[in-house]
C-alpha cells in the first residue's frame, strides 16, 4: 500500500484535477439553467446567475481545480526524487 507512494500521490492530483473539472462544468450549466427572464409590463427582468456567470464559474472552476492540481502532482513528484535518490546512495554503500 505505501510503496510507490509518490506516483499515487500524483495520480491522485489527476484524478483530483478532473473531477473538479467536470464539477466546475455541471455547476456552470447548472447557473446558465437557472437563468429565468421575466416578462412585467413589457421589460425584461433577469432572475437567476446568468449566462456570463455560469461561463465564469465553468473557466474559474477548472482553472482553479488545475492550478490546485499542481501543487499536488509537484509533491508526488518530489517523493519519487527523493526515493530514486535514496535508492541510488544505498546502492553505493559498502555494507
Amino acid at each position: 500500500m505505501w510503496s510507490n507512494i509518490g506516483n499515487k500521490i500524483k495520480v491522485l492530483a489527476k484524478v483530483i484535477c478532473w473531477i473538479g473539472i467536470v464539477l466546475s462544468v455541471i455547476a456552470g450549466i447548472a447557473v446558465i439553467a437557472g437563468t429565468n427572464t421575466v416578462q412585467t409590463y413589457g421589460y425584461s427582468y433577469g432572475t437567476g446567475g446568468g449566462v456570463l456567470t455560469g461561463i465564469l464559474v465553468i473557466v474559474l472552476g477548472a482553472l482553479g481545480s488545475w492550478i490546485g492540481s499542481l501543487t499536488l502532482y509537484g509533491f508526488g513528484e518530489l517523493v519519487d526524487r527523493a526515493m530514486s535518490i535514496d535508492d541510488k546512495l544505498s546502492a553505493r554503500k559498502p555494507e
